[in-house]
């Protein structure tokens, strides 16, 4: 049933909807039932949980609602349900807020980040409530290749300090933003993982063959960094560009190539990809800019 609400000397219409609250899991976000429809669905407003006791019929106009999600496939609903059980309200509010500012950033993720981000996080506050530390392998890496999300985890990180006074570290910002990702890309969080780790062996290994270090904030660094992330995805969707330089680059660049050519087979192993040999010359060229930077014959 919707409502219609005339406000005195505006001539404006307000539409507000009935619905049962099933759960308020902070003030800012509330799990509900529209009655007219009998959906169920998260509302996220400012204010909009405050003082809503659950299995009240109440009326929320639509001017208060900033998101609605009810898009749950069965698999999806069972186990956002069984969080509900588990999980303290405010971490599924919290996360809620963060996939809200996610999707408003980067556009719409997939539906299951509502139950793996937030199991992820309500683990991660309880491993902090007992002292345990958390690190993050991968969280310089994270802030390269994946700064959009990263700096959606920062949020993240202000938004549990402020609704929880619990402050969670760089670390589990570099997490939250690896599940954002994951969302984006409509992938298993594993996977990205998997596809961090590689790259960051990749960037040890040229590393460690040319000898030469190289720091995160360094414009080199970041360079190689994207162009071995294009590249895996361009292996993943084959999507392979061919290089017109290849023997070009294969004589000049013999042993930027050489190198190349042994990352080629430590992705071969680590994804069961072939690697073309136009790609291992996008990569020489990347390897070959760095000799000459650090100024290696």
């Amino acid at each position: 049933m919707n409502i219609f609400i005339k406000w005195k000397g505006e001539g404006a219409l307000r539409s507000e909807k009935k619905y049962k609250v099933m759960k308020a899991l902070n003030n800012n976000v509330i799990l509900a039932q529209e009655l007219s429809e009998k959906k169920e669905m998260i509302l996220i407003g400012k204010g909009i949980g405050y003082g809503k006791k659950e299995s009240k019929i109440v009326s929320i106009s639509d001017d208060q609602v900033e998101k609605r999600f009810f898009k749950f496939n069965s698999k999806t609903k069972e186990k956002y349900l069984q969080l509900l059980e588990e999980l303290e309200g405010e971490v599924i509010g919290v996360c809620e807020e963060i996939i809200s500012i996610a999707e408003s950033r980067l556009g719409a993720l997939d539906q299951y980040v509502h139950v793996v981000l937030t199991d992820h996080v309500g683990f991660a506050i309880e491993r902090l409530k007992n002292g345990i530390e958390i690190t993050n392998p991968f969280l310089y890496e994270i802030k390269s290749l994946y700064d959009e999300e990263f700096r959606i985890g920062k949020i993240g990180q202000k938004l549990i300090k402020d609704r929880m006074n619990i402050e969670i570290p760089d670390e589990e910002a570099g997490f939250i933003a690896l599940h954002i990702h994951s969302a984006r890309e409509k992938k298993n969080i594993k996977e990205t993982v998997k596809n961090t780790r590689l790259i960051s062996e990749i960037i040890e290994k040229i590393k460690v063959r040319l000898n030469v270090e190289l720091k995160p904030d360094e414009l080199a660094y970041h360079r190689l960094l994207n162009h071995v992330k294009a590249s895996i995805k361009r292996l993943e969707t084959n999507r392979c560009i061919e290089n017109p330089l290849i023997d070009t680059i294969k004589k000049d660049m013999k042993g930027s190539f050489n190198i190349a050519k042994e990352i080629g087979m430590h992705i071969k192993k680590n994804k069961n990809m072939e690697v073309p040999e136009g790609e291992l010359g996008y990569l020489s060229i990347h390897i070959e800019r760095l000799k000459r930077v650090s100024k290696i014959t």
